[in-house]
């Protein structure tokens, strides 16, 4: 206790920009200590406390996992069924992908293929969470379901609209029906139900404009500490068999069990709605939250009975939240690295002994492997690959038919062999990627894209200026988006927003449709399609319009 006191005041003198914080620790069912650092409104001097309510952000996706298996637990829906067979207006555009794989549990582990946002009048006063259905059916399924780990903030609007479409009440009555009020929450709610001591946001130490979300079933449940608590320990006393006013032990174990192991593309080990640690010893569910700028994190370690929970009103508090959770991970047998999953590389070669493979098979790589910015481009030199990655090059030396050792060159063409890497390609549904391994952490690190058909594409390319919605924050704030074919004759697109400039791979889907490239990261996993409007040019990114200069 006297510990967590002195790790927040000592962060909070040595970070100004960090206005206000509040955190918690559970064991056995009990609140062990709770404090409030800082201000809830600096400029009125309102300390933070744990009263101070913050919106949780995408730790909301916790509570509409738990609606949906709610729902199933009751009868009302089977999380294995088609999405579409509970929702028929689900009607996204698909390739080579049969809708009827998109399951609802696909969609509650963030595997369906549907693409990570969209950001068409994403404020709550432009827009409703309902409305993602119908946009998400203006845009292709990215990959197959059960094959790529992408999270998607649309995916979990949609679960909102399931919940309402099966239990006949909106989504936000629903979740104070049958979560807030049998728990005691009565501080929480949702943006629209005007709660009392609300805590003011900041970004560099200074206050700025609330921006209230749409997407109120992926990250729009505001809180405070006494009452997320109550969250808490309920659902670790329905782990261990409690009895619990809002799930069943067998339903809660399901949600807190593995369920990403056999996803061959994937960053994150997974439950239902959940992340997770977890090893032969122990296992913890976690959740991030961010919200503009206020922040939270929950670590649930059920077996233990124990759980620690943080808040904050201010941009930069995230980092100090997320140390202070993972910092009793050692003490329950975990780490850091639990997190992720095995790789699906297999396990690496111990000995660096090369073996031959003929100049035919070696072709077989060469080609373009789109990153989330830039490609990694792989060529064939005197019967040998060479790797290029931006600045660094490396030669390739077969260790079996798939695998790698690299050597990385300098540019005074002296050599050093990388033998703690290795480079893997591996084909997974047709589709041929090319994977990283340092140690035992694995990386995917490209997906090899087909050369663009010019003749098609070449009139798509210039720059094309932002019109209509405009997002409001951060480095989403668009400009302009350039599209162009790189010497490599691969289809990109630069992204300029009032705070970066990225160049990103395109994946084409159809000669209207596109996918940024990146899983999880950036600006990755999205639609972008062509079309015109008013004879003009037109380019939509997840869901905002650019269009080009006459």
């Amino acid at each position: 206790m006297q510990s967590s006191d002195e790790f927040f005041n000592k962060n909070l003198q040595q970070n100004k920009n960090i206005v206000g914080i509040s955190a918690a620790i559970i064991v056995n069912d009990s609140v062990i200590w709770s404090n409030g650092f800082g201000y809830a409104d600096k400029f009125n001097n309102v300390p933070m406390t744990t009263n101070t309510i913050v919106n949780m952000g995408s730790i909301t996706k916790t509570f509409t996992s738990l609606s949906v298996m709610q729902l199933q637990q009751r009868g009302s829906l089977n999380i294995n069924d088609p999405l579409n067979s509970y929702l028929t207006d689900f009607r996204p555009k698909t390739k080579n992908i049969d809708i009827k794989d998109i399951t609802v549990r696909s969609v509650l582990t963030h595997t369906s293929g549907i693409q990570p946002d969209i950001w068409k009048n994403s404020d709550l006063k432009s827009g409703k969470y309902t409305d993602v259905l119908g946009y998400i059916n203006d845009t292709y399924i990215t990959y197959p379901p059960g094959m790529v780990g992408l999270y998607s903030n649309a995916g979990y609007n949609i679960l909102g609209t399931l919940v309402k479409t099966v239990s006949k009440q909106d989504y936000a009555a629903y979740v104070h029906q049958n979560i807030f009020a049998p728990l005691g929450m009565s501080q929480s709610g949702f943006a629209m139900d005007g709660l009392k001591y609300r805590s003011k946001i900041y970004l560099g130490g200074n206050e700025v404009e609330e921006y209230e979300l749409r997407d109120i079933a992926s990250g729009g449940i505001y809180t405070n500490i006494n009452d997320f608590s109550k969250y808490a320990i309920e659902l670790m006393k329905a782990y261990n068999g409690e009895s619990s006013s809002i799930i069943d032990s067998p339903t809660i174990r399901e949600m807190f069990s593995l369920q990403n192991q056999n996803v061959p593309i994937e960053s994150n080990k997974k439950g239902l709605g959940w992340f997770m640690f977890k090893n032969d010893s122990n296992f913890a569910v976690y959740h991030a939250g961010s919200a503009g700028f206020a922040q939270a994190k929950l670590l649930l370690i059920p077996k233990s009975k124990f759980a620690v929970i943080v808040m904050t009103n201010s941009a930069e508090g995230g980092a100090i939240a997320e140390e202070f959770c993972f910092s009793f991970l050692k003490k329950y047998q975990l780490s850091i690295t639990d997190l992720f999953p095995a790789p699906i590389t297999g396990k690496i070669h111990s000995s660096s002994t090369p073996i031959k493979l003929s100049r035919h098979s070696l072709k077989r790589y060469l080609g373009n492997y789109a990153q989330e910015e830039g490609y990694i481009k792989v060529i064939l030199e005197k019967d040998r690959l060479r790797l290029i990655d931006g600045e660094r090059q490396y030669f390739l030396t077969p260790l079996s038919r798939d695998e790698f050792l690299p050597t990385e060159i300098f540019p005074n063409d002296s050599l050093a062999e990388r033998s703690n890497k290795r480079f893997v390609f591996k084909k997974i549904n047709n589709e041929n990627f090319l994977f990283q391994r340092i140690g035992d952490r694995e990386y995917e690190s490209g997906l090899k894209l087909k050369n663009v058909d010019r003749s098609v594409w070449e009139n798509k390319t210039g720059k094309y200026r932002h019109f209509g919605y405009q997002m409001l924050i951060g480095d989403t704030k668009f400009k302009e988006a350039e599209i162009y074919i790189s010497e490599d004759n691969v289809l990109m697109m630069k992204l300029t927003t009032f705070g970066s400039v990225r160049h990103i791979p395109l994946r084409i889907i159809t000669h209207d449709h596109a996918v940024t490239c990146g899983i999880n990261a950036g600006f990755g996993g999205f639609n972008v399609s062509f079309f015109e409007k008013d004879d003009q040019k037109v380019v939509d990114f997840a869901g905002l319009t650019f269009r080009k200069d006459r």
